[in-house]
This record gives structure tokens, C-alpha cells and sequence, in this order.
């Protein structure tokens, strides 16, 4: 037998059957959805609301928000935590014992690690990559296609999307400029070099320096 854990009101959570034929009815007096081919977990705990798309895996012990979104595809953890009203893209992978803030969105087929902790309000592009145990402060942006590393702390950071590419610092002393990481240093010393060899006008390379400038003062606060 399958245990799912469902909030009654005047008790609290109760175990259910999974594979009972009553367990539609008590999902639908939820208004819990879990979409065809879903895989949900033994003792996994899913809140009010919550919507379990297509083909998503949720692991042993998981627990859910109220109205938490889990996309097509989406692979949660064992005993990881996906707070309310938080979102998960597109065939995202959420690592064992994750923990995804209150009204987090995490992008489509990105990859949070093992223990990771992403925090309320954050949100994470697609295809980044959060390393196991890294911790990602309340309201933190992480790009597109970025990658945190394990045990990294991100407590503030900058998004910016400018008139070529975007604009990402995470208080590391780095700042990634579309497919470009480097030292706020080198991006001081070598960003008209840069910005000539990918194609920026004058006008974007005084553009991006505003927000080099921006990111490098900061990174001085730090």
C-alpha cells in the first residue's frame, strides 16, 4: 500500500491509500490535480491546490505546497520541500532534501542539488544549475543557464536584461554578461575589448559599463 498524506480541516493531516479507489474523490475535495503517468512517492504530503503536471515524479516523503505547481516532466526528491504557491518548470529536477521557498519559481529543465535550499520569492532561469547544498537568498534572480556551485551562498544578486544580453551578478565577485563569466576585474579592465569582439555598438559598450559599474559597487559593500 501507498501512503499519501492529505490536510483535513478540524484534523489535520491524515494518511490515505494512494492506490484506494476512493483517492480521486479525496484529491478532488482538494482541488489537487495530478496529471496522467504522474509518479507520486510513498508518504509523500500534497497541499490544497497543489497541480502535479504530466509525467512528474514526486519522491518518497516529499511534501508539496498549497497550490504549488509541479511541471511536466518535473522530478522532486526524496523528503525535498516544495513551498506554497511555488513552481516548478518544465522537466526541472529538485535534488533530495531540497528545500523551495514560499513563491519560488524554478525554470524549465533546470537542476537544483542535493539539500540545496532556494529561498522565498526566488527565482531560478532555465537550465541553471544550483549546486547540492548551496543556499539561494530570499528574492535572489539566477539567470538562464547559470550555474551555482555546491555550497555556494547567493544573499543578494543583480538581473538585468539589457539591449543585447543579460546581466548577472550573485555577489561572488563575477558577473556573467550573456554566455560571458569573468571577474568583475577583468569586466573593468577589458570590457570595450570584450564588447568589440561580440559585436556590441559604442552605444551598448557604455550601456553595459553603466551596469558593470552598477555590479562592481555592490560587490564593494560586500
Amino acid at each position: 500500500m501507498k501512503t499519501i498524506y492529505l490536510y483535513t480541516i478540524g484534523k489535520g493531516w491524515e494518511p490515505f491509500d494512494y492506490d484506494s479507489d476512493s483517492i480521486k474523490q479525496e484529491l478532488e475535495k482538494r482541488n489537487i490535480q495530478i496529471g496522467d503517468r504522474a509518479k507520486i512517492g510513498d508518504g509523500a504530503t500534497i497541499g490544497y491546490g497543489a497541480t502535479i503536471g504530466d509525467r512528474a515524479t514526486i519522491g518518497d516523503r516529499a511534501t508539496i505546497g498549497d497550490g504549488a505547481i509541479i511541471g511536466y516532466g518535473a522530478k522532486i526528491g526524496d523528503v525535498a520541500k516544495i513551498g506554497d504557491v511555488a513552481k516548478i518548470g518544465y522537466g526541472a529536477k529538485i535534488g533530495d532534501v531540497a528545500k523551495i521557498g514560499y513563491g519560488a519559481t524554478i525554470g524549465d529543465r533546470a537542476t537544483i542539488g542535493d539539500s540545496a535550499t532556494i529561498g522565498y520569492g526566488a527565482k531560478i532561469g532555465d537550465v541553471a544549475t544550483i549546486g547540492d547544498s548551496a543556499k539561494i537568498g530570499y528574492g535572489a534572480t539566477i539567470g538562464d543557464g547559470a550555474t551555482i556551485g555546491d555550497r555556494a551562498t547567493i544573499v543578494k544578486s543583480v538581473f538585468i536584461t539589457g539591449s543585447k544580453h543579460t546581466v548577472n551578478w550573485w555577489a561572488t565577485n563575477e558577473i556573467r554578461i550573456g554566455c560571458h563569466l569573468r571577474s568583475i576585474e577583468e569586466w573593468q579592465a577589458s570590457f570595450v575589448e570584450i564588447g568589440k569582439a561580440n559585436g556590441y555598438t559604442n552605444e551598448q559598450i557604455s550601456e553595459y559599463k553603466v551596469y558593470i559599474d552598477i555590479c562592481t559597487q555592490l560587490q564593494s559593500t560586500i
